[in-house]
């Protein structure tokens, strides 16, 4: 298992999500022979605008597990009373929270079809002011940081303070792989503790870098793969563990169910379960996350998530 940490410092976007459902499937409005000119209208039958980013969903589900100390490192722009007052509600420690008073704070529009598949449009905004800012100041020597997706600048910012530093982060470039540069990826990984992402985000990982998984193993980095509806793979050395996903009624919306998992995950972590038991936090709060529309609605109880997870 891995050492304890008391003190998660999330990093990440704060955004506002604009979450449209299109009542159809996005593929039969594809064609392959016209991709390289496509011009596709979705006309969506429900619109939502939520409280989301990264940071906050993980930062959101973190402070719902542990009492540790939850942290959240980011810009926001002139229009985030509404985040800081909901931060504030969470109990979420927003000293690192640093507002730009020109910039709007970042905003995400997603459509989702039928098929739970996703088409995501991403304005960064403040989110850049990411960095501007010091983790030291808010560092206590136990500390795990998460670095998932942001402004570029922001993101390089908060992964060069932890190599540099060497502070244990968790490594989340999914969503940074259209802009990366292979040397700074390729870097991020070399000095992380956990590389995580998706089944799609992990093969492209891979392919990008030439760099297979066994080789990431190799070199004594965590792997966790997260599979949906399928569950989780988290890989260490020899050690192989598969988690089945909870069973549910009925997904609503598949939005945050990634960085849902992520914050049950550090903050099962951070209270010391064993690490099956880490995976099946994960787990459960993903699938509450779908259960409710938007990223930050869904509010479990202790006793709700471990009724949910007796039964993974």
């Amino acid at each position: 298992m891995h050492k304890h940490y008391t003190n998660a410092i999330v990093t990440g976007s704060v955004a506002f999500d604009d979450i449209m459902d299109f009542p159809s499937e996005f593929i039969k409005f594809f064609h392959p022979e016209k991709l390289h000119q496509i011009n596709v209208s979705f006309v969506v039958d429900r619109l939502d605008k939520q409280l989301g980013g990264t940071g906050t969903n993980i930062a959101y589900n973190l402070s719902m597990i542990t009492k540790h100390g939850v942290k959240l490192l980011a810009g926001v722009g002139k229009d985030a009373k509404d985040f800081l007052a909901f931060l504030d509600n969470q109990h979420i420690d927003r000293a690192g929270v640093l507002m730009d008073e020109t910039q709007y704070t970042a905003t995400g529009k997603v459509i989702t079809d039928q098929k739970g598949n996703q088409i995501w449009g991403f304005y960064y905004g403040a989110c850049e002011r990411g960095k501007d800012i010091d983790m030291k100041p808010y560092l206590n020597g136990k500390d795990l940081v998460i670095i998932s997706a942001n402004h570029p600048k922001a993101f390089l910012n908060f992964q060069t303070q932890c190599i540099q530093s060497g502070i244990d982060y968790l490594y989340d470039p999914g969503m940074a792989m259209t802009w990366i540069k292979d040397d700074e990826l390729r870097n991020g990984i070399e000095h992380c503790t956990f590389l995580i992402g998706n089944d799609y985000e992990i093969a492209q990982i891979s392919r990008t870098l030439s760099l297979s998984v066994e080789q990431i193993l190799a070199k004594g980095k965590t792997v966790i793969t997260t599979l949906g509806e399928n569950g989780v793979k988290y890989q260490n050395g020899n050690t192989e563990q598969f988690v089945s996903a909870c069973k549910i009624d009925k997904v609503v919306d598949p939005t945050g169910a990634g960085d849902a998992w992520r914050g049950g995950f550090v903050g099962a972590l951070m209270n010391g379960l064993e690490l099956v038991d880490c995976l099946r936090m994960g787990n459960a709060m993903a699938s509450f996350a779908v259960e409710k529309y938007g990223t930050v609605n869904h509010a479990p109880t202790e006793k709700d998530i471990k009724e949910r997870m007796k039964h993974i």
